[in-house]
Parts: C-alpha cells; structure tokens; sequence
C-alpha cells in the first residue's frame, strides 16, 4: 500500500509540475522560469523602487554556503540545497510541509538594468537581492518654436 501511494503521489507531483509549466508559458513566455523537473522553488517577492528592482527570496534553514547566485544572457538564477538535518534511522511524519533538497528559481531581468551593480545580502533566512537600474540622463528641455500663420 505505501508504494502504491508513494507512486500516486509522484504522478501527481509530475503533473502539477507539468501544469505549472504550460500555465507560465501562457501568463508571459519567456518571462517566468518554472522550477527545473525535481527542484523546489523558493518562495519570492519582487519589487521596484525608483533606483532598482528587489528579490527577496524565503531560504530559511539553508546555510550560507549551500546556495549561489549567478547572471547569464539577462536571468538571475538563484540554485541551491537544504539540508534534511535528520541523523536518526527512522521518524514517522505527521504533517510534511518543508521542502528539502535541491531547489532553483530564475528570474528575467527587464530592460534598463545595470548588470554590473548587483548585490545580495542574505540574512536572517532571507536572500536579499538588489539589481540597480541604469541611470537615465536627465531630460534636456528643448524650446519649440511656434510659427503663426
């Protein structure tokens, strides 16, 4: 019985992963970047502010060494592990909610991004990622001159 159940919930598994998959593509191909097959996605806010774009990501019980992040050809990735601290040979679960495992989240960088200043700050179990914007210069205010006929 527990095989069968361990290999319905598999399925399942797989075919919300499918799911979410297809339905990312419809909301904005290219855009957003569903877990690889296997892999947890960390939860995330993003926000703007007028000098850059923000990505907190939730890594709570994962060490400072067990994760990175890196940029190619415009998308951030965030890859990591957390660790199943368990050293036990035996435990009954009663509710399971964490994930454990390797885990991977992408994210498109828009236009206007100054690749180059970068930085992230994890604290407190929260990956703090600040992308700066690309300075605009300022408007030039140009006089029209007005004919009248």
């Amino acid at each position: 019985m527990f095989k069968e159940a361990e290999d319905l919930f598999e399925e399942l598994r797989k075919l919300h992963h499918q799911a979410e998959r297809h339905f990312f593509n419809l909301l904005a191909p290219g855009k957003v970047h569903p877990a690889p097959e296997g892999k947890w996605q960390p939860l995330a806010d993003v926000y703007e502010t007028d000098e850059a774009w923000v990505i907190i990501l939730e890594l709570a019980g994962v060490r400072k060494g067990d994760f990175s992040v890196t940029l190619n050809e415009g998308v951030l990735t965030i890859r990591g592990t957390r660790r199943d601290e368990f050293e036990g040979k035996w435990r009954t679960y009663h509710q399971a909610e964490i994930h454990y495992n390797e885990f991977a989240r992408s994210f498109s960088l828009p236009e206007g991004t100054n690749e180059g200043a970068i930085k992230a700050l994890y604290k407190d179990g929260l990956l703090s990622i600040t992308i700066r914007k690309l300075s605009a210069p300022p408007a030039e205010r140009k006089k029209i001159t007005i004919t009248i006929t």
